[in-house]
C-alpha cells in the first residue's frame, strides 16, 4: 500500500510538472506567433505613414504634417497626425491646404485598439491656420465623431490604457500611440526673423542649405505605438499578451522664401 501511495504521488508530480511545461509552451507559442504578428502589423503602418509623409505638400503657410494632441487632465495625447497628401496638384500650393486634401491618422474614436487612415474628399473648405490648435481639435473631432469622412483600419491591435478624467468623473481608454513633429528652422525662429530679431542667415537651416532668397527647412516625424501580441479580446494580463513598441520616422524637406 505504501509503495502504491508513493508511486501515485510521483505520477501526480510528474503530471503537474508536465502540465505546467506545457502551458509554458503554449504561452511561448502564442507569444511568438502574436508578436509576428504585431510586427508585420507596425510593418505596414509605419511605411504607409512614412510614405505618406514623404508625398506631402509643404508651404510658408502650412509645414506639410502636423501633430494634433488632445489634454486629459494633466496629461497629453498626441495621437493625431495630419499631412496635406492632396490627390494631384494641391489648390493653393503657396498657402494652406483644403480638408479634402488631408490625410488623418489617429485611434478610432469608438474603438481606440484601433489606428484608422481618414480622408474628407467632400470637404472643400480651407483649413484654420496651423498656431490655431482649438479650431484643430475642433475640426478633427468633429470629422472622428460624425463618421464624415472615408475610414481605413490600418491595425486592430494597438495597446489601450485607461485614463481617468477628473473633469467627467469618467474613465476614457486611450491609444498608446504617439506623434511628434520638429520644425529646423523652427516656428519661433521664423517669427523672429519676420520679426526682424534674427538674421536670415543665423536661422537653423538644415545642413546650412539657404541662398539669398531661400532656404531649405526640414520637417521631422517620429511615430511611436505599442501593439499588443493578441486582439483586445485576450486579457491584458494573459502571459501571451504583451505590449511591443514600434518606432518610425520621417521628414518632409521644402523650402522657405524670404
Amino acid at each position: 500500500m505504501v509503495e502504491l501511495l508513493l508511486a501515485v504521488a510521483i505520477m501526480a508530480m510528474v503530471a503537474g510538472t508536465m502540465g505546467i511545461l506545457a502551458r509554458g509552451m503554449q504561452q511561448s507559442f502564442q507569444y511568438a506567433q502574436g508578436y509576428g504578428t504585431a510586427t508585420q502589423h507596425a510593418r505596414v503602418v509605419l511605411e504607409r505613414i512614412e510614405r505618406t509623409i514623404r508625398e506631402a505638400t509643404a508651404s510658408n503657410e502650412f509645414p506639410g504634417a502636423i501633430v494634433v494632441a488632445e489634454t486629459v487632465g494633466a496629461w497629453r495625447f498626441p495621437e493625431t497626425l495630419v499631412v496635406w497628401h492632396p490627390n494631384g496638384d494641391p489648390v493653393d500650393p503657396d498657402g494652406l491646404p483644403r480638408f479634402n486634401e488631408l490625410v488623418i491618422y489617429c485611434p478610432d474614436l469608438n474603438a481606440p485598439n484601433q489606428l484608422i487612415e481618414l480622408t474628407v474628399p467632400s470637404d472643400g473648405r480651407t483649413v484654420p491656420p496651423v498656431t490655431n490648435r482649438p479650431q484643430w481639435r475642433a475640426e478633427i473631432g468633429a470629422i472622428r465623431q460624425t463618421n464624415a469622412g472615408n475610414s481605413i483600419s490600418l491595425t486592430e491591435l494597438v495597446r489601450t490604457c485607461a485614463v481617468e478624467d477628473a473633469s467627467a468623473s469618467s474613465v476614457l481608454s486611450r491609444a498608446a500611440l504617439r506623434f511628434e513633429t520638429r520644425l529646423r528652422p523652427s516656428r519661433d525662429e521664423w517669427n523672429d526673423y519676420q520679426d526682424g530679431n534674427i538674421a536670415w542667415e543665423d536661422l537653423a537651416w538644415v545642413q546650412g542649405i539657404y541662398g539669398s532668397q531661400t532656404g531649405m527647412r526640414q520637417v521631422w516625424v517620429r511615430t511611436e505605438v505599442q501593439l499588443t501580441t493578441q486582439p483586445a479580446s485576450i486579457a491584458e494580463d494573459s502571459a501571451a499578451n504583451k505590449p511591443v513598441p514600434f518606432f518610425g520616422s520621417e521628414s518632409i524637406n521644402y523650402e522657405l522664401h524670404r
